[in-house]
Formats: structure tokens, C-alpha cells, sequence
């Protein structure tokens, strides 16, 4: 596996799709940049992640107490930093316009901008611990606020687009006139207090940069490829194959990534071509691969950077939200696998021959690259906070990575068991450390006791091997917290594969070296636009709270709808896929959550079942499901018409029509546009809504899941007029009908529709054998 690929998959696409421009910066400039991103990563590892804390822990229990480790930053003194480092990437790889002499060099107002950025977030750093104590505001404040605000809003601009600006400017300006004019309240809670420093940034500071990193990462060392290319030889050779690999594949690829137009363009370039190769018309061989890459953001345990920002709007833990986006995730994808199984046999297609794929054989034995997924989604679930989850399934990629190299000697089935012992006394609790130390000791003996007696060399992956093993004993050892193993491994795992990468003699050990490097600056820049988004989404945060525009805004959807909440529903449906057309999924999230999940939250007040709260939190039932519902209808908004990025993307790389291939896109992921409304309705298929398990609420949230597969498969069965054989009109509308009446759920259109099925089915193996068009 190539780890550069990820970057040519990127340049090759961009000769077609135009998604952002960015300048060709000179060496000096192109170094600026690096730095910038390197230097978030070291400031996020080091204090936000609270390491030098671990590192003084570690220190102190060896009897030296070095009080620089104690030093500490607040909060929003490493937001104003990070921003700094964001902002100053945006104005240097991001022109004023997206015109070919702006993009060939810096401007000078570029310099001034980039001044005027690192001045009001170093101020900010500055006074933040000083207005924390008086609470008062000055003159500076007021300037350097005002500049904040103005360079996020332009950077955000040149990143995302016009159209987020535009909106915050609409909301600022009431803000504005809302205070009277008072600019020093308008500042502090939109500078000093909450604004672009609110729970959107703060947010992407906290966690979603880790995942951000270990996604890069991931993507570096060619897990996208494996993923791809398993998929591809699993599901190949049978009927539909390489459409129903892109469904799976993208799933996987999804809990990497977050991002559906990312996942489109990585994947696509395999899945898409081999979809048209199979036979797939270019129209449909463009929609299914964003229609299953939009369904990645949705897919536990890493979802789109929203979720984390949902977490902590209710006060859920993220693991729980984990569990809650399960069934609607299986049902978002058995939707999309349905309907391009029906497809495939309406259009008669076969799979491809075993002699196009590697052999599966191979990828089974290289399945511990999952590793390091696997290892996150149980931490995610096991309560271990997301950031610490996130970095140190980093260190567990950066080792299985290294034994997963075919170039350098060595037997991964000797070192994979290894593996798997080391990571399972790692994630023990501190009470038995005085068991697991000694056992860390032993794996590490009994490998270097293999390395003499020839059973394996001594080389990279055996250094790697005992340099995490060893460090886990001695953490161990010194008896210290599960979560303090965890993030230092996956730091010093950073460190020990830049290391032995350096002293390799083989070529693809200093490529690893070279991974882990760029998969910090990959991960600067590609935070950049989503962090400028969370920021100016921040400053309308603000001001919906500031002026009590979100409770008001709320109340006037309610008596706009008539407290109809149906009707309520489909407005918020339309509010977020018309605004997530212009504005990118976090922001949008955060503008829809909080005007039209209240309103939702309130048309359903005083019913038993939606004011129940969700066990174990303080937040009602209807909340979540309405913050679920806009969350899901802002992630769609990439497939739907008539901006549907991740369609564009893949319209491009299938060269179709760009319009034929959005209306696939949104007719295959009909599950994702109809299963919102049936889990607001039966807030049981979130799993953690239930109150008290039972044999019954076991069967009636199988019931509920079942049913939506049902009608998942009706619509698709009506759609596209294929069940075995073409189906005439009638029956098309029958089945469609039934389809839309059992999103109810109700018992008696779901056993209809279960028997038409049925019926069609006994009527079809009648006619078999006989020439029948359609029937």
C-alpha cells in the first residue's frame, strides 16, 4: 500500500473538480505553512491534551519535581493560539479571489491581514487570564475584538465560501442594534466570552482535532486503500460487486474521514471506475459512491465534527451518541445497499472476474491494520474521553503500520498476537498494574528471546515492538493512570516512529517517518476550513443567545406552523438541507440546532414519551431526536440539488452529468431523507432513550427496526419498478404507496406491505420459465 496515494488521488481529481483553489506558495511560504500546522499540533498535544501534565506525573513519581510541566493555559488562551495558526495558514494558502494572478502570489494586504490576525488572537492569549479576575472591559478589548471578528469572517470566506459569512454578518448586525450600539457588550460576549471562542471552536480544539489527526494519519499510511481494495476482492466478483463494495467501503472509510466530499474523492477513484467497468451507467456509478460516503459522517464511532458539537449542546456523553446513531446508520446503509441491489439486477449486470483482484487471502491476513478502528470505537463506547481515544488509537496505527510492511522482514503473525496482549494490559485499570507490569516485561523478553534464537530479525518492526511494550511496562510500573498511558503512548508512539524512521536503511522506514511528519501538517491544514466554519458559527451562536433570538425564532416557527408538528418537521428539513447548500455541516448543525430544535423540542412538550429524559442525563428525549433530525438533514445537504458537493465530486470523477447523477444521489440515500422523520417519531431506535429494557421494548425496538428495513425496501422495490422482473405501474404505485404509509411504522400498512411483497413474489416464481416483460 502507497501512502502518498491519498495525495495523488487528490491532485488528479482537482484537474476536474473544482471544490477550492489554493495558492502555489514558494518553499519559504510553503515552509510557513507547515510550521503553523506543526505548531497547532505540538500546542494541542502539549496543553490542551494536558501531556507535559502526564509527563510531570511521570517525572514526580521518579522523585524530580520540575515545576515548567506544571505550566498551564486556560482554555481559550489555546483556542486564540490555534486560531492564530489557522488564520495564518488560511491567508497564506487561500487568495482573495479565486483569480489566476492572485493565486500565483502573496499579497500585500495578505501580510497585513495575517499582522492583524496574530495581534488579536495573542491578545486575546494575553488578556483572557487578566479579564477572568475583573471581568471588565476596555478600549483595546473593543479594537482587537472587532479586528477578531473581521479577519475570522474574511478567512472564512476565502475557505468556505460567501454564503456562512453572509449569514453572520445578517445576525451581527442585529446583534449590533440589539445592544444599542454598545460595543463593549458586544465584544466581550463575542470576543472575550463566547462568540468565536464559544462550544463550536472550543469543540474543534478539544476533540475533534485528534480525530482530525488520526484520521490523516490513517489516510497516510494507505488504510483507505485497504479498506477499498478488501472490499473490492470481497464483494467483486459477485453480481453488483463493485457498487456494493463502494457502499461498504465508504461506510468503513466514513468513521475515518467525517468528511463526505474527502471520502468521494479517495475511494471514488477506485469504486467508480470499477462500477463503469462492470457495466454501471456513468449516472449511477457517479451517485452511489457519495450517496455512500455522505452515510460516513452518520456511521459510529467517529461521525462529522457536528456530533462532537451535539455532545456538549445536551450534555450527552459522546459514547452515548455513539449508541444512539446506531440503528439509524445500519438503516441509512441497508436503504442504499437495497437500492443498488435492485438496480444491478434491473440492469442485469454480473460481477467481474477473481483475476481483477488481489487475492482476499491477502487482505485477511493483513485484517489487523483495522486495528486501530476497532481499538477506538471500543474506547469511544468504554467511556474513555474521545480526544485521549482518538490519540492513542494514533499509536496503535503507527505501530501495526510499521509491522504491516511487507519490505521489511519479519512475521506479522508472530508480532500481531503481540500486538493485540499489549493493548489489552494497556487498557487495564491502575489496581492491576502490579499484575500487568511484570507481563509487559515478559512480552518484551520473550520477543527479544525470539530475535536470537532467528525466529525474527532484529530490525524496525522488532525496535518498534519493545519500544511500546517496554514503555508500557514502565508506565505500568510506576502505577499510572489508564488515560495517562493511553494519551502518552500514542504521543511517544509519534515520536518513536520519527525516530527509528530517521535511522532506517530502508526505504520505506524513512517513507513511515515521513507519514507520521506530514499526517501532523495534514492535519493543520485540513482543519482549517472546518475550525473558520465553527468559529463564525460561534459569533452566530452568540448572538442568538446574546439578544434571545433562539428562544424567540422558535416561537415564531411554532406559530408560523401552527404547532403542527409534522409540518414543523418538514420546514426544519427544508431550513437545513436550503442552508447546508452554501454553508458546511458544522455550521450548519449549530444554526439549525438552535432555532429549529427548540421549536421541534417545544411543539412536543407534555407528552409522556418525548419529555422522558434520556436516562443517566439531564437532556428530554425530544431534544436529541430533534438535534438528531437537523443533524442528519445537514449532513444530506451534500447530496442534494442543487449545490450536492460530495454529487458533484462524484459526477466528476464518473464524467456524467452533474444533474442526472444528483437525482440518483438522492433517490439512493431515500433512507436518509425518510428515516429521520420514523426516528423522531419511535425515539426508541436511539437506543439510549429507553428507560427500561425489557423482553417487550426488546421486541418493539426489533419491530421498529425491521419495519424501517421494510420500507426501505418497498420504496426502493417501487422506485425502481424491479422485484425479479420489471414491475407495470399499478403495481409501482401500490408498492409506493404502501412504502410511504408504513413510515408509521404502523402494524397494519407494514403487514400489507409484507404481503404484497410476499404475493408478488408467489406470483413471480409462477411465472418462471415463461417470457414476461413486465408484470
Amino acid at each position: 500500500m502507497r501512502g502518498g496515494r491519498v495525495t495523488d488521488v487528490m491532485d488528479e481529481v482537482e484537474k476536474y473538480v473544482a471544490l477550492e483553489r489554493t495558492r502555489t506558495l514558494s518553499e519559504k511560504l510553503e515552509l510557513a505553512v507547515k510550521i503553523a500546522a506543526v505548531l497547532i499540533g505540538i500546542y494541542e498535544i502539549l496543553f490542551i491534551f494536558n501531556f507535559t501534565y502526564s509527563i510531570y506525573d511521570v517525572v514526580a513519581r521518579l522523585g524530580y519535581k520540575i515545576s515548567l510541566l506544571r505550566l498551564d493555559f486556560q482554555d481559550k488562551q489555546g483556542e486564540a493560539f490555534v486560531l492564530a495558526m489557522i488564520l495564518v495558514i488560511a491567508f497564506l494558502r487561500y487568495p482573495i479571489r479565486d483569480k489566476e494572478k492572485y493565486l500565483k502570489s502573496v499579497q500585500f494586504y495578505d501580510w497585513i491581514l495575517i499582522a492583524l490576525s496574530l495581534a488579536s488572537m495573542f491578545y486575546m492569549f494575553y488578556r483572557f487570564p487578566t479579564y477572568m479576575v475583573f471581568y471588565d472591559v476596555n478600549t483595546y478589548d473593543v479594537i482587537f475584538g472587532l479586528i477578531a471578528i473581521a479577519v475570522v469572517l474574511e478567512a472564512t470566506r476565502r475557505t468556505v465560501g460567501w454564503i456562512l459569512p453572509a449569514i453572520v454578518l445578517v445576525f451581527l448586525a442585529y446583534g449590533i442594534r440589539d445592544t444599542m450600539f454598545n460595543w463593549n457588550r458586544f465584544v466581550q460576549y463575542l470576543y472575550l466570552d463566547q462568540g468565536i471562542f464559544g462550544i463550536p471552536f472550543y469543540v474543534m480544539t478539544i476533540y475533534v482535532f485528534a480525530f482530525v489527526f488520526f484520521g490523516a494519519f490513517l489516510l497516510r499510511i494507505g488504510v483507505s486503500d485497504y479498506i477499498t481494495r478488501f472490499m473490492i476482492s470481497l464483494f467483486g466478483p459477485r453480481q453488483g460487486g463493485p457498487a456494493k463494495a463502494a457502499v461498504v467501503s465508504s461506510g468503513l472509510m466514513g468513521t475515518v474521514s467525517g468528511s463526505s466530499v474527502a471520502n468521494v474523492l479517495t475511494t471514488g477513484t477506485f469504486t467508480i471506475p470499477l462500477m463503469k467497468k462492470a457495466g454501471y451507467p456513468s449516472e449511477t456509478a457517479g451517485a452511489v459512491e457519495p450517496v455512500a460516503s455522505t452515510g460516513g459522517q452518520l456511521m459510529p464511532p467517529i461521525m462529522g465534527a457536528a456530533a462532537f458539537i451535539m455532545a456538549q449542546f445536551l450534555g450527552v456523553p459522546y459514547n452515548k451518541l455513539i449508541i444512539a446513531a446506531i440503528l439509524p446508520a445500519l438503516i441509512y446503509y441497508a436503504g442504499v445497499y437495497i437500492f443498488i441491489d435492485l438496480e444491478t439486477k434491473r440492469l442485469g449486470l454480473k460481477g467481474l472476474s477473481r483475476d481483477s483482484f488481489t487475492q482476499l487471502s491477502y487482505f485477511i491476513r493483513k485484517l489487523y491494520i483495522l486495528l486501530p478502528i476497532a481499538v477506538i470505537t471500543i474506547a469511544l463506547v468504554w467511556g474513555i474521553a474521545p480526544h485521549i481515544a482518538a490519540i492513542s488509537s494514533l499509536g496503535i496505527a503507527i505501530w501495526v503500520a510499521w509491522i504491516s510492511k511487507d519490505e521489511i522482514p519479519g512475521d506479522e503473525k508472530i508480532y500481531v498476537p503481540f500486538v493485540v496482549m499489549a493493548i489489552l494490559l494497556m487498557f487495564s485499570g491502575r489496581e492491576l498494574s502490579h499484575i500487568t507490569a511484570p507481563l509487559l516485561l515478559l512480552l518484551a523478553l520473550a520477543l527479544i528471546a525470539l530475535a536470537f534464537t532467528k525466529r525474527i530479525e532484529f530490525n524496525e518492526k522488532l525496535y518498534i515492538s519493545l519500544l511500546f511494550i517496554a514503555f508500557a511496562a514502565f508506565c505500568k510500573f510506576l502505577g499510572l493512570r489508564k488515560e495517562a498511558i493511553l494519551l502518552m503512548s500514542g504521543v511517544f508512539g509519534i515520536v518513536f516512529s520519527i525516530l527509528i524512521g530517521r535511522v532506517s536503511k530502508t526505504e520505506v522506514g524513512k517513507k513511515m517517518s515521513f507519514a507520521t511528519y506530514e499526517s501532523m501538517i495534514d492535519a493543520g491544514i485540513t482543519s482549517t476550513s472546518v475550525m473558520l466554519a465553527a468559529a463564525s458559527a460561534g459569533l452566530i451562536q452568540g448572538v442568538l443567545t446574546m439578544t434571545g433570538l433562539v428562544t424567540s425564532l422558535g416561537y415564531k416557527l411554532i406559530d408560523l406552523t401552527g404547532g403542527y408538528l409534522m409540518l414543523l418537521l418538514i420546514m426544519a428539513m427544508i431550513f437545513s438541507l436550503i442552508l447546508g447548500m452554501g454553508v458546511p455541516t458544522t455550521a450548519n448543525y449549530v444554526i439549525t440546532s438552535l432555532v429549529a430544535a427548540p421549536a421541534v423540542f417545544n411543539a412536543v412538550a407534555g407528552n409522556a414519551v418525548y419529555d422522558a429524559l434520556v436516562p443517566g442525563t439531564a437532556t428530554a428525549t425530544a431534544l436529541l431526536a430533534a438535534h438528531f433530525f437537523v443533524f442528519y438533514f445537514g449532513i444530506l445537504a451534500d447530496l442534494t440539488p442543487p449545490v450536492a458537493l460530495a454529487a458533484y465530486a462524484g459526477s466528476a470523477l464518473a464524467g456524467s452529468d452533474f444533474w442526472k447523477t444528483a437525482k440518483n444521489s438522492v433517490k439512493y440515500a431515500l433512507a436518509g431523507y425518510i428515516g429521520p422523520y420514523i426516528y423522531f417519531t419511535h425515539p426508541e431506535m436511539f437506543l439510549i432513550t429507553v428507560q427500561n429494557w425489557d423482553l417487550f421494548m426488546i421486541l418493539k425496538v426489533l419491530y421498529y427496526f425491521l419495519a424501517s428495513l421494510l420500507v426501505m425496501y418497498m420504496l426502493a422495490v417501487a422506485i425502481t419498478g424491479h422485484f425479479g422482473r420489471p414491475l407495470r405501474k399499478e403495481f409501482k404505485a401500490i408498492i409506493g404507496l404502501l412504502g410511504v404509509s408504513g413510515a408509521t411504522l404502523h402494524v397494519i400498512p407494514i403487514a400489507l406491505g409484507a404481503g404484497a411483497l410476499l404475493g408478488l413474489r408467489i406470483y413471480n416464481s409462477r411465472l418462471r420459465g415463461e417470457t414476461v416483460e413486465e408484470y
